[in-house]
């Protein structure tokens, strides 16, 4: 389901639909769905506050249905293998099994609905994604799309703060998978850094 609870910036939510269908088509998510809601400033940095303890806006929040033990320890990390992030192509991969359950509370979204094969929420701040693209030079469109990518990634049980650019190597792989026009330097230059880091501590 896409929602709009905002009205600062034009989105197509057709598009957006579009878009949604394809990326879970590129990662094979058969029987698995997630919601995406677009939300201005104020209610984004309002999630932020209650959920992660952060008082200011952000670019998107994902609320996974259940928490969830490590992607790297329980199957999905094959989904990044899934992916030549070399820049030579895709294979797809289906993900079989579901990811297990943490013991702990699990975190919802506000009126989050239960079902089946249900992922979780992205909560996206339209105003901050044009603010974004505009600064990278991209589309408000392509940084939406953008921010769809990342947050599904973070629903799959990917961390871009401790897989040491797996995750973000993987989203870049999926930019070119799905033609998202435009480059974003802010991401190259962030995979770079964690690479050198890795390499510093060999």
């Amino acid at each position: 389901m896409v929602l709009n609870r905002q009205s600062e910036v034009a989105i197509s939510l057709p598009g957006v639909r579009r878009f949604v269908r394809r990326l879970r088509g590129a990662l094979e998510l058969d029987g698995r769905d997630f919601n995406v809601c677009f939300v201005g400033n104020r209610e984004i940095e309002r999630l932020n506050a209650t959920y992660r303890g952060k008082r200011r806006a952000t670019d998107v929040l994902a609320f996974p249905y259940e928490e969830r033990t490590s992607v790297k320890r329980f199957g999905l990390r094959r989904l990044a293998s899934a992916f030549d992030v070399g820049g030579t192509g895709l294979r797809k991969v289906r993900v079989q099994r579901p990811v297990r359950r943490e013991k702990k509370e699990r975190k919802q979204a506000p009126a989050l609905q239960e079902f089946s094969g249900f992922l979780g929420d992205i909560v996206i701040s339209a105003h901050t994604a044009r603010r974004n693209a505009r600064a990278e030079g991209n589309s408000t469109a392509n940084e939406i799309r953008w921010l769809i990518v990342h947050g599904l990634l973070h629903l799959l049980g990917y961390d871009h703060e401790t897989d040491v650019g797996e995750m973000t190597a993987l989203e870049l792989s999926l930019r070119d998978h799905l033609g998202i026009a435009g480059e974003r330097a802010s991401q190259k230059k962030k995979i770079k850094n964690q690479k050198a880091k890795v390499k510093n501590k060999k």
